[in-house]
């Protein structure tokens, strides 16, 4: 008769050999959108139709209070490369130049990646550079693209707007015989509105949105199994033009939308007059873009699904910054205001994240040093991007006390900090201060408010305080000449003296 320990070791190793181990390390996959409002997400408004995304944040952590370091595109995409504010960027990147491009040395997020031994990504809009500026550096934006630690790029930046376009998406639409109408179409919108809600001349399948996601599927497919990826998949809506493709451009009746009470009953936004009923149908094609891109990540976690690592995934959603969308008065991004400087955020990580949802403070560029925690690897030093697996864990409630949003026009630069319960900011037509856990819509400006004074002040010195300390040192970790000579002499020595 076989030993009782000996009949448990065969038991354990069956029932090992039974069950297949988790893989070591997860595929990562980043679903960066652009312009998409906090306000409108399903998990806090019925009117938005996003199932596949609702699976996605029932599986993982909701942040409701993360925001953008910049409430644009370009200085937002490059802070999350580099885990720094755009005050760090070296060139005052505070919005969108023409000519631009993000000096490798300084952007480890991919590098970081790779070193953890993955293969790293990015399909879609990049907007970490712009017009021809990277000629200076490189010879080739291969050359560029590997500097910056990635294995693979296909940009698209988004729609066609010039039939001399040469991108992989304009090829496409040329091969459809559809470039000339779709750019004309395209430049049109641009030259009178890009607000005007009308459907796009294309398909859903041949969308820019719908064309991205084919290639990452494509991307997928091809990658061996035994090494992980990392994938960024940049989808460009529901940024404007607010032209949806087919049914998603009928999918919502704007008469049975509701707007928030920040949106005025009339106001005046280039040019044009807008009421509540002129919004909704905005509104409408705006929820449409963002049902297209719901139909986006449901093809990609089929691909995972296909690959067999969707069970493990490490999946973030986020957008680079919000979109105003009629709240008080406005339209497009550039504000401090909640739906233009918060951004979505989830976190999905099947055993490892906590399902729920967290009050706690979170930069979009956390998601870089999460990411590099999360497979095992190590973060370049002096970044002010934190992790937030702490608080995804559960091992902490928070790891930020503040953030941070700023963005300049001019000469003027414009900066936002908020704390758990107060948003304060200042720009060239003074300071505002917004009790956010009292007035969410950010309806009430208290900075005038002399009960308020002190707060106003503590915010001031915060936002200060927090400025002065995320400047980049570049004498961090320096020595000085004696430290140098003397470690110097000390490798000369004979092993078991002392010089």
């Amino acid at each position: 008769m076989m030993p009782s320990c000996l009949l448990l070791v065969v038991a354990l190793l069956g029932a090992t050999l039974a069950t297949p181990a988790a893989p070591a390390r997860p595929d990562v996959l980043v679903i960066l959108t652009d312009q998409w409002s906090p306000r409108y997400v399903s998990w806090d408004q019925p009117q938005v139709r996003t199932p596949q995304l609702d699976r996605i944040a029932g599986e993982g952590l909701i942040f409701d209070a993360c925001y953008t370091p910049a409430p644009v595109c370009v200085p937002a995409r490059i802070s999350l490369l580099t885990g720094l504010y755009p005050h760090n960027h070296g060139h005052a990147v505070w919005g969108n130049p023409n000519q631009y491009h993000l000096p490798p040395a300084v952007a480890p997020m991919f590098r970081d990646i790779r070193r953890a031994g993955y293969t790293t990504a990015q399909i879609g809009k990049l907007h970490w550079f712009t017009g021809t500026d990277w000629k200076s550096e490189f010879a080739s934006l291969d050359d560029y693209h590997r500097a910056l630690g990635l294995d693979y790029v296909l940009d698209v930046s988004g729609p066609v707007d010039a039939a001399t376009a040469k991108d992989a998406y304009a090829q496409h639409l040329r091969e459809l015989g559809v470039l000339d109408a779709v750019a004309a179409d395209l430049r049109q919108r641009y030259l009178d509105w890009e607000y005007e809600p009308r459907a796009s001349l294309v398909k859903p399948e041949d969308y820019h949105d719908g064309f991205v996601t084919g290639a990452a599927v494509d991307f997928i497919r091809r990658q061996p199994q035994a090494k992980p990826l990392c994938l960024v998949v940049s989808l460009h809506s529901p940024h404007p033009p607010l032209d949806a493709p087919g049914e998603f451009a009928q999918m919502f009746d704007p008469d049975k939308l509701t707007l928030p009470a920040n949106v005025p009953e009339t106001f005046q936004r280039d040019g044009r007059t807008l009421d509540h009923a002129a919004v909704r149908k905005l509104l409408a094609n705006y929820l449409g873009k963002i049902a297209l891109v719901d139909q986006c990540v449901g093809r990609l976690v089929g691909a995972l699904q296909a690959r067999g690592t969707w069970d493990g995934a490490l999946v973030v959603f986020t957008a680079d910054h919000g979109e105003m969308m009629g709240a008080h008065g406005a339209l497009t991004k550039g504000r401090f205001y909640e739906e233009a400087a918060r951004v979505p955020l989830v976190l999905r990580w099947p055993g490892h994240v906590k399902a729920g949802r967290t009050a706690a403070l979170a930069q979009m560029m956390d998601i870089y040093p999460t990411i590099v925690e999360a497979i095992g690897g190590e973060v370049t030093p002096g970044r002010f991007a934190k992790s937030l697996l702490p608080v995804a864990t559960g091992r902490q409630t928070a790891v930020r006390e503040l953030v941070l949003s700023e963005i300049g026009k001019g000469t003027a630069q414009r900066l936002m900090a908020r704390d758990a319960r107060f948003k304060y900011w200042t720009d060239e037509k003074g300071e505002c201060l917004f009790d956010l856990q009292d007035d969410p819509l950010e309806m009430h400006d208290l900075a005038g408010a002399p009960e308020h004074r002190e707060t106003l002040h503590r915010m001031r010195a915060q936002l200060l305080a927090q400025l002065c300390s995320t400047q980049v040192n570049l004498a961090d970790g320096a020595r000085s000449k004696v430290q140098r000579l003397r470690e110097a002499e000390a490798q000369k020595a004979p092993k078991g003296r002392t010089p």
